[in-house]
């Protein structure tokens, strides 16, 4: 088994360990002693390692990820510049210190699951680390994993690169796999309050994930679309989500320790729905008439905003803060009703994300899936998208019912027709793979920096990057930096890192190597005054 990831000084390792069994969770900053590195049973890692996980992610989804590329803007109000760039190092650390801390614990319960021989443990434990990793260096680009989490041993790790860190992700996943097929004993029944110790549904969950990996890698080198074509061919060997009731999500209770993110920071509705809808998605979401009149509405919107004003009117990310009242008046918010409701789960990947991948790919000519067309895969991918968001719409303030009619209205319409972008009758989309790519980026509302990650890879939806974002030279970020202690305390190896990934210093300038900017040599649309 490999060494993981951790460039943080050992200190901040230590004091960011989550030990404590379920029962002693809620007493975690009151009770220190009770919270043993190295003693810990690893059932007892697991609920603090996957809770920590769902509030971080809420969090992260609300504060970067949507913000960067223009899902929503933080227009009504003062607090927040991330739509416009302005993120600094302190940013850049908190996000790197939560993926690191958490991959370090889940680094600490598979070694401990190891001197356990608690193999179901060791599985599930391998299959969050990938988890957390992989959206590491999908945000930073090369990091440490090879000589990495080594504590005194090694503090000063050499950083691996992407194509090396995504076969280590993928042979770690097909370990964790093969694990599960041999349907280990599940030392405490009912700790996983995600699939219910459900084997199938957690290999489907690590076979789906290798493919958002190679997904993401795909542009570079075929090979990528071939081992997903390896996970068609096979489905006995490499079962994918085949439902939503295979989603992968985290699901919230209110109580302690189970509370959203949102609960337990007692979120107001006033700073929550300071965060904008913008015109970006309403534009991807709404049709309106030559006058102005919206004649249909994708039936998710609803669910994701919320109207001020009786019309879909969005907001612009990035644009200058002199110019927020001209935008903000009227703008429609994010749906805080339904998306702080504690029945609402924290998305970590959907089954509209695999079938998106598999449309993607036959579109490409990359893939070929028996029985199916580009076309089938596609509207199947909407289908399942709005069927997930559906079941949350009776928490809306006005409850939302998603109606048969309204899909084949939708995927009908110029918003969401894979025949009109085909035949190019519509003026959203020159292409169906610029309509596959925007649908799955709408799929992705509040499914972490996924949406990020996609906007990068593809550079689809093809927004205009506004002109209140000089903080980082009309630039949207290619990646984040790695934090200031980070560089100074591995300099060597992080220059080192910078210089493959094609940099000349640690900013936000850098692209990865499997994005649209990097493998095409310039954006789709760039600011005309980006350097």
């Amino acid at each position: 088994m490999n060494k993981f990831l951790s460039t943080i000084s050992l200190a901040v390792v230590l004091c960011s360990l989550t030990m404590s069994c379920t029962k002693d969770y809620v007493n975690i900053n009151t009770d220190p002693n009770k919270i043993l590195f190295g003693q810990a049973a690893a059932t007892s890692l697991y609920e603090p390692l996957v809770y920590g996980i769902g509030t971080n992610h809420q969090s992260q989804t609300v504060s970067f990820a949507n913000e960067l590329v223009q899902v929503t803007a933080f227009t009504g109000g003062s607090t927040s510049q991330i739509h416009q760039y302005q993120i600094t190092n302190g940013n850049w650390q908190s996000q790197w210190d939560f993926f690191a801390r958490y991959g370090f614990d889940a680094h600490h319960m598979i070694d401990q699951a190891i001197k356990q021989n608690d193999k179901y443990s060791e599985a599930l434990g391998l299959i969050w680390k990938v988890y957390l990793l992989s959206t590491l260096s999908a945000v930073y680009g090369d990091i440490p994993y090879s000589e990495a989490y080594m504590q005194t041993a090694n503090t000063a790790p050499v950083f691996d690169s992407q194509e090396r860190l995504a076969e280590e992700f993928i042979a770690d996943l097909d370990s964790a796999a093969t694990i599960l097929k041999r349907r280990p004993t599940v030392l405490k029944p009912g700790n996983d309050r995600m699939y219910g110790n459900n084997f199938k549904r957690w290999i489907k969950f690590a076979n789906s994930l290798k493919m958002r990996i190679l997904c993401r890698m795909s542009g570079i080198d075929d090979k990528y679309w071939n081992a997903i074509q390896d996970i068609v061919n096979n489905p006995e060997l490499y079962p994918i989500f085949e439902e939503n009731e295979d989603n992968a999500k985290i699901q919230f209770e209110d109580m302690d320790p189970y509370r959203s993110h949102w609960k337990q920071e007692s979120t107001t509705e006033s700073s929550f729905c300071n965060h904008r809808i913008t015109e970006t998605m309403i534009n991807m979401m709404v049709e309106f008439s030559p006058t102005g009149l919206a004649i249909l509405e994708d039936p998710r919107i609803p669910i994701y905003a919320t109207q001020k004003g009786g019309v879909w009117k969005g907001s612009r990310g990035g644009i200058p803060t002199s110019d927020y009242k001209e935008y903000d008046s009227g703008a429609a918010v994010v749906n805080y009703s339904v998306l702080t409701n504690s029945g609402v789960p924290a998305f970590i990947m959907d089954y509209s994300e695999v079938l998106f991948i598999l449309a993607e790919g036959v579109e490409k000519g990359k893939l070929t899936v028996p029985n199916q067309s580009a076309k089938n895969l596609y509207e199947s991918a909407v289908k399942a998208s709005i069927a997930k968001w559906a079941e949350y719409g009776q928490y809306a303030s006005k409850p939302v019912t998603v109606r048969n009619a309204d899909i084949v209205a939708l995927l009908s319409s110029k918003l969401a027709s894979y025949d009109m972008a085909t035949n190019h009758t519509t003026d959203l989309y020159t292409s169906a793979e610029e309509l596959i790519a925007c649908q799955k980026f709408i799929s992705l509302y509040f499914c972490g920096y996924e949406v990020y990650n996609e906007w990068r890879r593809t550079e689809y939806p093809n927004f205009e990057i506004a002109d209140g974002t000089e903080s980082n030279d009309y630039e949207l970020p290619t990646r984040f930096g790695y934090p200031n202690y980070t560089v100074a305390s591995n300099s060597a190896h992080v220059n080192e890192a910078i210089a493959r990934m094609g940099g000349a210093a640690n900013n936000m300038h850098v692209p990865m190597d499997w994005s649209w900017v990097k493998l095409k040599g310039a954006h789709r649309r760039p600011h005309p005054r980006q350097k």
